[in-house]
């Protein structure tokens, strides 16, 4: 069983690379140093709840998506809200031309 500390920083990788951020921009969005976020982000800082508070507002989530570990590190598979957080993220990196087609394929698969 992985240390919490190990857990909060292997979530704050993948949380960072969904939302496509460096360990600079994600220190600079928390007020925190890059250093600091790679230390946590390998399990080798034990983080207070302030620092985590900081995190999770950085990350632009709430403190429930956060604290959904059941996935990490199971073969590399995403929990759904994970992979809304990666698929959601591209969308919005789409043009409107683009959302529009991606939704006539869902309508003719889905309906």
């Amino acid at each position: 069983m992985a240390s919490l500390a190990k857990l909060i920083g292997e979530r704050v990788r993948t949380i960072r690379k969904i939302k496509k951020l460096t360990q600079e921009q994600l220190g600079e969005l928390a007020e925190l140093q890059s250093s600091y976020i790679g230390g946590l982000e390998r399990g080798e800082r034990n983080v207070s709840l302030e620092t985590v508070e900081k995190i999770i507002r950085a990350l632009n989530m709430s403190q429930s998506e956060f604290f959904q570990f059941n996935e990490i590190g199971n073969s590399g598979k995403m929990a759904k809200s994970e992979f809304l957080e990666v698929f959601t993220s591209e969308l919005q990196t789409r043009n409107l031309e683009d959302l529009r087609k991606f939704y006539e394929i869902y309508k003719l698969i889905y309906k």
